[in-house]
């Protein structure tokens, strides 16, 4: 940033790793091995953000081989057993278009066992197991690279349901204003309304900033504003995320689900 002879108006900012795609980023800093390490809050608002991350940057050279870059999904990811999961490699590519090795694990036990591309799995045992997917290029002169990318599956436990009946997107309201909220959960286990939380977000451009949280399937909030924010310049709305997390059972894990409502002030 280039600031006038004064030092107090910023006058030119200079664009940086142009190259390079960033998922809204947060903070960057070099480490000592060398890599360009980015935190990124990726999108969306507030709870589970599927592409908030830790990226790392290494710089290979003109001739160097890129790592391949592996992405990973599955259908489902929770179930009670025996539970039979499609597994999908969609979107793996190599930056210099090598030929790709594939190598899954889907139990997390280090024993691969399956080499297709897009395979399928049965669980018959409960249990929480991270499935990895590893992808290896050829490159040149033996200088092959590989990555791997992974996915939860949880055996013995449906994910909840939950729906924002109140509020809706279509609802007018001006900061201030407190909402009534409902929250309806369906679940494998007996739902329990002490488990449901309710966050207001100050929702600014793409990002948010969690304000206050409350309890149980009804209730209300108000939409405050914090300081340094002004609803008169500024991009804000309000996102109300709902979250409902069934207490598990022995041996698998508690798995939570998640509705958004994202409402625009009245003008």
């Amino acid at each position: 940033m280039h600031l006038d002879r004064r030092g107090d108006d910023v006058e030119r900012i200079d664009p940086v790793l142009e190259s390079l795609v960033f998922d809204n980023p947060m903070d960057l800093e070099f480490g000592p091995d060398g890599a360009l390490y980015v935190l990124e809050y990726g999108d969306g608002y507030f709870a589970e953000n599927p592409d908030a991350q830790l990226s790392r940057f290494d710089y290979i050279g003109v001739h160097g081989n890129r790592s391949p870059v592996p992405v990973v999904s599955a259908e489902p990811t929770a179930g009670t057993e025996p539970l039979t999961v499609t597994f999908s490699s969609e979107g793996t590519a190599d930056p210099e278009g090598d030929r790709l090795k594939y190598r899954w694990d889907f139990e997390g036990d280090g024993v691969f066992d399956s080499s297709r591309r897009n395979p399928t799995f049965t669980y018959t045992e409960p249990g929480a197991y991270r499935a990895t997917l590893t992808v290896t290029d050829k490159g040149g002169w033996g200088r092959g690279r590989h990555a791997s990318a992974d996915v939860d599956v949880v055996v013995g436990n449906e994910r909840p349901q939950v729906t924002l009946v109140q509020p809706t997107e279509d609802l007018s309201f001006t900061f201030g204003d407190t909402v009534t909220y409902e929250v309806e959960v369906t679940d494998d286990q007996p739902v329990d309304c002490n488990r449901v939380t309710v966050t207001y977000v100050l929702g600014h451009d793409t990002h948010g900033h969690p304000q206050t949280t409350a309890t149980g399937c009804t209730g209300s909030i108000t939409t405050t504003v914090p300081g340094g924010h002004d609803p008169e310049t500024d991009d804000l709305h309000a996102v109300f995320v709902a979250e409902y997390t069934d207490p598990g059972e022995e041996g698998v894990p508690e798995l939570t689900g998640s509705a958004e409502v994202v409402i625009e002030p009245a003008q």
